[in-house]
């Protein structure tokens, strides 16, 4: 058993995944009350993003370990495996058990925790070497923000660029370890990686050219959008390209060459919803102020924007 976990510290340490992974089956094997080990199981399902199996071998983490709310990283790793598989009986337990208060009932959790930012379709990550994909297709990353509705899943907030293969609206699993800050008006927050798309909104996607000529322009489509259940994000304003150290860290201790400036009267906004709503809200937005545009309605092929 020594030289076992002798050897599984070497392959773990040296980043051999496959051969940690055997040597740790070998260990519970030997030793089924080696709760690390199933544990260090469930990681390595969880980085394949094997949801049944992570979930499996978390709650076999778990038997036999103090019952308190003690913060026990097995207990996180289930709800978030249980989140992903719709369990929400299992998640319940799970985030009970880990120390979080849950509120009573059943079905889908919609905890309200507050806004983050969430990393799309994440490229360097815990995960291992597969990329994320979403049917079939890997899409760009993109950090937007988003109502945390538990500690493993959180909805879209933002209009996000149709590149990213997401829409506003939608559900995603989120990871619990941080990865990078971004500021949300008052303090640094933790952006999150997401590790699944759990539910497809309905709304589509679509962009358009307008002319605003005072920020004030720009600012009543998105709250005449909100005002109807839409969303309306000026992505002039909005976007930024960051380099790798400033997406995973705080932005802004770099030049990214964007310039600063006055008021750009052409903007570029993303609006989610169905055409004909879109439409009408283009329409009585352009003739409620003077000098305002709207150049041609853009959807987006068998992604966000497609029917």
């Amino acid at each position: 058993m020594e030289r076992l976990r002798a050897a599984y510290t070497v392959a773990d340490d040296a980043g051999d995944r496959v051969e940690a992974e055997r040597l740790a089956w070998l260990i519970v094997a030997a030793d089924p009350g080696a709760r690390g080990f199933w544990f260090d199981l469930g990681l390595f399902a969880k980085r394949r993003r094997d949801w049944v199996e992570s979930a499996r071998l978390n709650a076999r983490a778990l038997d036999g370990a103090p019952p308190d709310r003690d913060g026990n990283p097995a207990a996180w790793n289930l709800g978030i495996a249980a989140t992903a598989l719709g369990d929400w009986a299992s998640a319940r337990r799970a985030w009970d058990r880990y120390g979080v208060d849950v509120p009573e009932g059943d079905g889908p959790l919609t905890m309200r925790l507050g806004m983050v930012p969430v990393r799309l379709n994440p490229t360097d990550t815990d995960l291992g070497a597969e990329p994320f994909e979403i049917d079939g297709v890997v899409h760009e990353t993109e950090v937007v923000w988003t109502e945390r509705l538990s500690p493993g899943h959180a909805r879209i907030v933002n209009v996000p660029l149709p590149e990213s293969g997401h829409r506003y609206g939608d559900v995603v699993l989120i990871d619990g370890s941080p990865l990078g800050e971004r500021f949300n008006g008052t303090s640094w927050v933790p952006v999150f990686n997401e590790l699944a798309l759990l539910e497809r909104s309905p709304l589509l996607t679509w962009t358009v050219q307008v002319e605003a000529h005072e920020q004030a322009d720009a600012q009543a489509l998105s709250a005449l959008a909100d005002g109807r259940g839409l969303a309306a994000e000026d992505w002039t304003s909005s976007f930024q390209i960051l380099c790798k150290a400033c997406s995973e860290g705080r932005p802004g201790a770099h030049d990214h060459g964007q310039p600063e400036g006055s008021w750009r009267s052409a903007r570029r906004f993303g609006v989610a919803g169905r055409e004909e709503h879109v439409r009408a809200l283009l329409d009585d937005w352009a003739s409620s102020g003077p000098g305002r545009q709207v150049g041609e309605l853009g959807a987006f092929g068998d992604g966000p924007g497609s029917e």
